[in-house]
């Protein structure tokens, strides 16, 4: 519980340094604590005395009283280091004032400015989003970087005030939030280990890996369609056996959606397809083009206004659909007539999980996604969620009628899909009632230490809203949203240590793991193998799986 304290104590230093970049010139001279007339104030030159020479004055004393000295000498190489260098998985190219600029005037940037303005105000007393704005910006063009320090001189006004009843209830939010997210993943490990005891006695160590274990070679083609109706084009990579007349049956299909500013081509899903490809099946990876890399590529050169298309949240879903009535017309002719497309398999990564949920007949909760995004209002734990910067862009789709039906009536559903594998889904805008309409079998994924797409937020709630008997729940330790993340997590939690060294062998057999999980669940649920159930158990993933990213399945979430 310590080291996901330690993960969220970062994470807050880090979202200061945020928030607190984004301000313009004539340098802030005071920083004021408000909390009604109890507050005080706190010269700026202060904390750039402390900075430089480690010297705490009569006017920085009182607030470092409590402070050990280890975390006041860490305090001390914040305020001046660079973000990019904190060792935070921050992009470098994010301190690029252009780059910065273009992101800050996204709805994504404007939003999360809005809010952080709630909390870091004016001398006059207003939201302080544009001021934030310009801070970062002049903070990034200065030489020295853009570091705290070099946000708080370049913050607009003479003074930043900190809106202490906001920060502090923001920090209550966050506590509660993280004490409920350790208590569920405590009961999920006891409940996993109870129903692993529970199950048949039988060597499941012994279980072939089915990541590695596929018989077939391997051949990879290429794919350009166009959807004339929504004058769409993408590239789609598909990845087969290449001997078809080896592979006894019908070949089944499985669709892989890659997340948020990601690609179809990252190494982790082009494992998973090949994978999948050599135990026997036509896996495909389309291209998401109005959410992908490139598109966030072309925001830092000028050549979009926002980092993803809100259609996306109907774009990826017909992406699918399209994908799959293109596979029709060409399975005689390609695939001599071998492929399963009555009943296919849809996995996806976080925007790529919603897209799976989505395509399988999920549907946005218009009223239940409007109270989660509204500004105007306490901060509540519930809204204590990265992703959600995300999912309130579905409702720019409002202006359009035809669109929001599409979201909340079921139309993008695709009654084709069988199966359902996601990893760390963004899924809060579906509700409760979204999830429910969803009637295959449902595997959800997610990281006790993903800070982008909470775990008991997102998937959690996610699950418990489905009402197919066939869902699972699998819940790991020490992981985040991405591998980059999860190695960011263990250098905080456990710091010089062999966990950090051994990363990457972590990282293969854990992406082992959830490639060995993706093919069994396909063999009993596409395939109808029930020789595969015994991956489907707590048992098995309670023997195979090891620190520090150990993994948990439960089938349901007593009292809750």
């Amino acid at each position: 519980m310590t080291m996901h304290r330690q993960l969220l104590q970062t994470a807050a230093i880090t979202l200061l340094s945020g928030l607190a970049a984004t301000l313009p010139a004539k340098a802030a001279e005071e920083i004021y604590f408000d909390y009604g007339p109890f507050g005080r104030s706190l010269p700026v030159s202060s904390l750039e005395t402390f900075a430089e020479a480690g010297v705490v004055d009569d006017e920085l004393a009182p607030f470092f009283r409590p402070i050990p000295p280890d975390r006041q000498q860490r305090f001390q190489q914040i305020l001046t280091t660079p973000i990019a260098e904190l060792e935070l998985d921050i992009p470098p190219v994010f301190t690029d004032p252009f780059v910065l600029s273009q992101w800050l005037y996204t709805p994504i940037g404007e939003s999360t400015l809005m809010r952080a303005g709630e909390l870091i105000q004016t001398s006059g007393r207003q939201n302080g989003q544009s001021a934030l704005r310009a801070a970062l910006l002049l903070a990034a063009s200065d030489p020295q970087g853009l570091s705290l320090l070099n946000i708080i001189r370049a913050y607009p006004t003479e003074g930043m005030r900190l809106n202490l009843p906001n920060v502090l209830t923001l920090i209550s939010a966050i506590n509660t939030n993280r004490e409920i997210t350790e208590t569920l993943i405590m009961e999920t490990a006891e409940r996993s280990a109870d129903a692993a005891a529970e199950e048949p006695s039988r060597d499941y160590g012994s279980l072939p890996v089915l990541a590695e274990s596929g018989p077939f070679a391997v051949e990879q083609r290429s794919l350009l369609l166009t959807d004339p109706d929504r004058d769409r084009t993408f590239p789609v990579d598909l990845f087969l056996p290449a001997n078809l007349d080896a592979v006894p049956g019908a070949l089944p299909v499985t669709i892989l959606s890659h997340g948020y500013g990601d690609s179809r081509t990252n190494p982790e899903a082009v494992k998973v397809a090949q994978s999948m490809a050599a135990s026997g099946y036509l896996a495909v990876l389309p291209e998401h083009v109005g959410s992908n890399k490139q598109y966030q590529t072309d925001l830092a050169k000028g050549l979009n206004q926002e980092s993803f298309e809100a259609m996306e949240f109907i774009n990826r879903p017909l992406d699918i659909r399209f994908l799959l009535d293109t596979l029709e017309q060409q399975n005689a002719a390609e695939f001599q007539g071998r492929l399963q497309l009555d009943q296919v398999g849809v996995l996806g990564h976080s925007f790529g999980g919603y897209t799976a949920l989505m395509a399988a007949g999920a549907r946005v909760d218009v009223e239940h996604l409007t109270a989660q995004c509204a500004v105007d209002q306490n901060v509540t734990p519930d809204q204590i969620n990265i992703a959600l910067a995300l999912q309130c862009r579905a409702l720019e789709l409002e202006t359009s009628p035809n669109a929001l039906q599409q979201l909340t009536d079921g139309s993008l559903a695709d009654d084709r899909i069988g199966f359902v594998f996601t990893l760390s889904p963004v899924s809060n805008l579906f509700g409760a009632a979204g999830m429910s309409n969803i009637q295959a079998p449902t595997v959800i994924m997610g990281g006790a230490l993903d800070i982008a797409s909470p775990v008991a937020l997102e998937q959690v709630n996610a699950f418990e809203g489905l009402t197919t008997a066939e869902k699972y729940l699998y819940l790991a330790q020490n992981l985040s949203h991405t591998p980059e993340l999860t190695r960011v997590a263990l250098a905080v939690t456990n710091p010089n240590t062999e966990v950090v060294e051994g990363f990457q062998e972590t990282q293969n057999r854990f992406t082992e793991l959830v490639i060995t999980l993706a093919i069994a669940h396909g063999n009993v649920y596409l395939q109808e193998d029930d020789s595969f159930l015994p991956y489907l158990t707590s048992a098995y993933v309670e023997t195979v799986s090891v620190e520090p990213v150990k993994l948990h399945l439960v089938r349901s979430i007593p009292n809750r």
